[in-house]
């Protein structure tokens, strides 16, 4: 049973694309002629691309230097396939390679922020946490003019467990925190334009729409002059600040497509990716999870590791959400959901409520 066959035992017959079938068969042959060897720990995941395109399970290996995890697997009548986080990535470089041009007037970010704060609240031995989200657009336009709408949606208990705790402080509706008061009312949205016109950046360094346009399409070049880039960045290990700025070129800025699938070829082998197996977003949107480690532990600043998660739709090869957990100060997960991300003719507005 081929690759091809695979797929269509695990998840049905997709909508046949001659030509982009062509370009994922050439993917799979290319990455079929590689060395391989097996190890207890495989790599795990979904090869994927776009609704048109024939998505393809590969069987489990590790290759060197290749995105690591747990095994996972996928059953099916008389059939057990164990799926590679690897291949989902490769794949989503084929959709992303495939992805349109500049379309529009503007480049479009509208994300739902969740911030959950370190303070907690209610009866001694009672206590709970509370969350607050908050809607973030962002258009930038050729020239460089940059616009960000920003609208409060309210605070709420952190959790389920919170919310009982939450019920028997009360219910209230306001809370006192350092700086103000959190209310569960959303907010009156604004939107102003950035003053220095400056939209874009990677690990603290400001880039233009040229310089991102101006990326290598060859991973390994790619992979390098990020490399160069963040070298400087304070804290964490140049393998996870470099993982974190090629997966900020897959949906927070405008790059190309054939630089977004030089990115996903490039964090496709960082041996500090990992795979985490299938995963929903906070919408409820499914996708394939992957990880990597912004900052280690082992001080009283950081008690606790640093990571990044990223939810990844296998099908479109657009990243759905952004969580980062760990960082001091921060109470708990700090979450981005991407609403949107790429080219549009719709000018800059005050973001409305969902």
């Amino acid at each position: 049973m081929d690759e091809l066959e695979k797929l269509r035992e695990l998840y049905g017959e997709p909508r046949p694309d001659p030509v982009l079938k062509a370009r994922v068969r050439q993917a799979l042959d290319a990455e079929a002629g590689r060395p391989r060897l097996r190890f207890t720990k495989e790599i795990t995941g979904v090869l994927a691309a776009t609704a048109t395109v024939v998505t393809v399970v590969a069987v489990a290996v590790v290759v060197t230097g290749a995105t690591t995890a747990e095994p996972e697997q996928v059953v099916s009548p008389g059939v057990t396939t164990t799926v590679s986080g690897r291949s989902i990535l490769l794949a989503a470089a084929v959709t992303a390679e495939a992805g349109p041009e500049n379309d529009g007037a503007y480049w479009h970010v509208s994300k739902l922020n969740r911030r959950t704060y370190p303070e907690t609240f209610g009866a001694e031995g009672d206590r709970y946490r509370i969350a607050g989200s908050q809607l973030t657009e962002q258009w930038v336009a050729e020239d460089g003019e940059v616009w960000v709408g920003t609208r409060s949606l309210g605070t709420r208990p952190a959790s389920e467990t919170d919310k009982k705790a939450w019920r028997r402080d009360g219910s209230p509706t306001e809370w006192r925190v350092p700086g103000g008061t959190l209310s569960t009312e959303p907010g009156r949205g604004h939107l102003e334009t950035v003053p220095d016109g400056t939209a874009f950046s990677m690990a603290g360094r400001k880039m233009t729409l040229e310089q991102i346009r101006g990326l290598p399409t060859d991973p390994a070049s790619l992979r390098e002059q990020v490399a160069e880039l963040v070298r400087d960045a304070p804290g964490g290990s140049l393998d996870g600040v470099v993982a974190d700025a090629l997966s900020g070129l897959l949906w927070s800025k405008p790059s190309p497509p054939k630089v977004r699938a030089a990115a996903y070829r490039a964090l496709a082998d960082l041996p500090e990716v990992r795979y985490l197996g299938e995963a929903e977003d906070e919408q409820g949107r499914a996708g394939a999870a992957f990880s990597f480690t912004l900052q280690t532990a082992g001080s009283a600043r950081l008690p606790a590791t640093v990571r990044r998660t990223l939810v990844i739709d296998p099908v479109t090869s657009q990243v759905l959400s952004s969580t980062v957990t760990g960082r001091p100060g921060t109470g708990d997960d700090q979450v981005e959901v991407v609403l949107d991300a790429g080219w549009t003719t719709e000018k800059p507005a005050v973001p409305a409520l969902p």
